[in-house]
């Protein structure tokens, strides 16, 4: 993470900015809503996907966009109980406008309805992304690092490519 310091305001700047805030965004929320096409809009066709629990060690890895999609309709075929990500402090670290590239990480926390209310996991997501033809800001690397995790995770998201 950078310390804070001048960065470009301008419109198309505050555009990308908020066009790639909304991709953590629609992410978080095509998950909660079992869309596995939703959620996999969000990453280029190359997309290199992974999961890490405690650790920059990641457990999983998915290469592309279609593996992505085919397992996150396994993990959500998978669980009962209703998830929602609460994502939130969105940093755009690196912005290159004339290049289409951007880095970004966030923050959430992911809330579980299944007999009560529970706390899931508290998550850190960071990303590259390219703004890709279509002019969408897709996540080209996408790295989830949860802290922990309540409960079992899905088997399905523990599959490699």
């Amino acid at each position: 993470m950078h310390t804070l310091g001048p960065a470009d305001w301008s419109p198309d700047a505050l555009s990308a900015r908020a066009q790639i805030a909304e991709a953590f965004y629609r992410f978080g929320i095509g998950h909660d809503e079992a869309r596995a096409d939703v959620a996999a809009s969000c990453f280029t066709a190359d997309v290199v996907y992974e999961v890490a629990r405690g650790s920059a060690e990641a457990f999983t890895r998915f290469d592309g966009r279609a593996l992505v999609q085919e397992r996150l309709t396994a993990i959500f075929a998978e669980t009962a109980d209703q998830r929602r990500h609460l994502i939130g402090d969105v940093l755009v670290e690196e912005l290159d406008l004339v290049a289409g590239t951007a880095s970004a990480l966030a923050f959430g926390v992911v809330t579980v309805a299944a007999d009560g209310l529970s706390l899931g996991a508290s998550v850190f997501y960071t990303g590259d992304l390219r703004r890709e033809q279509d002019g969408v800001w897709r996540f080209a690397t996408f790295f989830i690092g949860m802290d922990d995790f309540a409960g079992r995770r899905p088997q399905a998201g523990e599959s490699t490519s």
